[in-house]
C-alpha cells in the first residue's frame, strides 16, 4: 500500500507518493521540492527535511536586512518581510568581523531567498530546523532560535591538517623557533615559545593556563599555578626579570602537555581566527595562500591592512571572494607577498635586523617558483633561512 506525504514548498505545496519500492515522484511539475535532490534516509526510504530558515517575528520591526556578506559592513541586497519561511539554508560562516554578544561571535546564514537569488542574514534573527548538520548544528525536528546554538567544527581532514602543520613550522621558524624559546628585550615585555606567545598581549597567560589544566598534579604547573598565573592574568611588567619564571617556562617546555598547550593557543587565537577572517571570507584555497596568511596575520597582527591594500589596487571590494571578484587567487597572494616583502624591507633597514628582510623574501620566492600545494623541494622541506629548514610535505 503507498503512503504519501506532503511538504512546503518555496511556492506552495507539492504531493509526494513513496511507492512500495520507496521511489519519490512528483505529482507536479514546475516547481523544485523544498528538500535537496537525492537527501532521504536510506532505511526508511523517506525525505529529509532540509536545513531550512524562518525570520523570526522582531518587536518594532516587519522587516530584516538581507546583505551581500556575513557582516553588517556588507551591502544591503533586499530585505525579507519577518515570518518568511522555507528559506534554504546553503552556507554558515562567523562574522567576518568577530562581532558578538556577550563574547558569542555571530553567525551568517546564507540563504536561498524567494526569487531565487541568494544572500546573507545574521543568526540572531532566524530559527533554523531540519538536517543542519553539514553546517555543524545538530538536526532539529522545530524550528529553533539559531543564536542560541553552537555550531561544533567538522573535523578537519588529512590535507587541512597538513597544510596547517606546515603553517605553523614556518611561521615557528621565523618566530621563536622552538617550545622553549625565551626573551624579554621588546615590547611583549617577555616572549615565549615557538610562536612568542607575549605577556602585554596576553597569550602567555593562555599559554600556561592551559599548561596548569593540562597537568595540574605537575610540580611546574603548581609553582606556575600559584605564584605567577594571576600576575600573568594582570600583565605585571615586574615579571620582566623574574629569573624563576624563566626557569619554570623553559623547564615547562619540554613537557608534552605544555607543547600542546602552546599548539592549541596557536590554532585557537591565531589560525582559526586568521581563518575566518582573512581566509574563508576571500575564498583562499591554496596551502600556500593559507600558511602565507596565517604567518602575516600572526606577524602583523589579525588585522593589518596588506589585504585590504591590495584590494585597493585591484578596485575590487573589501573581503570579496576571489574568482568572483575578477581576480585570481594566485595573483592577489602574489600582490600582498610583494607588498609585505616591501614593507618588512624598510623595517629591516630602519631597524637593522636583516631577518625581517628574509621573512618578506622568502614569501614572494615561495610565490615564484609556484608551490602553491606547499609540497616544499624532493625532499619535502622548505628552507627559511640558510641551513634552517622545515618540513611541509609530512610535517
Amino acid at each position: 500500500m503507498p503512503m504519501s506525504t506532503r511538504l512546503e514548498t518555496l511556492h506552495g505545496r507539492l504531493s509526494y507518493r513513496l511507492s512500495s519500492r520507496r521511489r519519490l515522484r512528483a505529482s507536479r511539475q514546475g516547481q523544485a521540492p523544498a528538500f535537496r535532490r537525492g537527501v532521504y534516509d536510506r532505511r526508511t526510504g523517506m525525505p529529509t527535511i532540509p536545513c531550512t530558515a524562518t525570520v523570526r517575528d522582531i518587536a518594532n520591526a516587519t522587516t530584516i536586512n538581507v546583505r551581500s556578506g556575513p557582516g553588517t559592513h556588507t551591502a544591503i541586497l533586499t530585505t525579507l518581510p519577518t515570518g518568511a519561511s522555507g528559506l534554504i539554508v546553503l552556507d554558515v560562516q562567523p562574522d567576518e568581523l568577530l562581532a558578538n554578544a556577550g563574547g558569542k561571535v555571530y553567525q551568517w546564514f546564507q540563504l536561498r531567498l524567494p526569487d531565487g537569488a541568494t544572500g546573507w542574514v545574521r543568526d540572531d534573527l532566524l530559527d533554523i530546523h531540519g538536517e543542519c548538520a553539514s553546517f555543524g548544528y545538530k538536526a532539529l525536528p522545530s524550528p529553533t532560535p539559531a543564536f542560541s546554538l553552537t555550531r561544533v567544527p567538522r573535523p578537519p581532514t588529512p590535507e587541512q591538517e597538513r597544510v596547517r602543520k606546515a603553517a605553523f613550522n614556518i611561521t615557528a621558524s621565523f618566530e621563536g623557533g622552538s617550545y622553549d624559546s625565551y626573551q624579554n628585550h621588546d615590547t611583549g615585555i617577555i616572549s615565549y615559545g615557538r610562536f612568542q606567545f607575549t605577556l602585554q598581549s596576553g597569550s602567555l597567560f593562555s599559554v600556561v593556563d592551559k599548561f596548569v589544566e593540562a597537568a595540574p598534579d605537575h610540580p611546574l604547573a603548581e609553582k606556575l599555578r600559584d605564584h605567577y598565573l594571576e600576575r600573568l592574568q594582570k600583565r605585571d611588567w615586574s615579571l620582566r626579570d623574574d629569573d624563576t619564571l624563566r626557569e619554570l617556562l623553559v623547564k615547562a617546555a619540554a613537557e608534552e602537555a605544555m607543547q600542546r598547550a602552546q599548539d592549541q593557543v596557536a590554532h585557537d587565537v591565531y589560525w582559526r581566527r586568521i581563518y575566518d577572517l582573512s581566509i574563508a571570507p576571500r575564498g583562499i584555497v591554496t596551502p600556500l595562500g593559507q600558511a602565507f596568511l596565517f604567518d602575516t596575520g600572526l606577524h602583523h597582527g589579525i588585522f593589518h591592512n596588506l589585504l585590504s591594500l591590495a584590494e585597493t589596487a585591484f578596485n575590487v571590494p573589501p573581503r570579496s571572494r576571489l574568482g568572483h571578484n575578477g581576480v585570481s587567487e594566485r595573483d592577489f597572494i602574489r600582490q600582498v607577498a610583494l607588498l609585505r616583502r616591501d614593507r618588512l624591507a624598510l623595517l629591516a633597514q630602519y631597524r637593522g635586523l636583516n631577518g625581517l628582510k628574509r621573512r618578506g623574501d622568502f614569501w614572494v620566492d615561495l610565490v615564484e617558483t609556484g608551490d602553491w600545494a606547499l609540497r616544499g623541494d624532493a625532499r619535502g622541506e622548505v628552507e627559511t633561512y640558510p641551513g634552517r629548514r622545515v618540513a611541509v610535505r609530512t610535517p
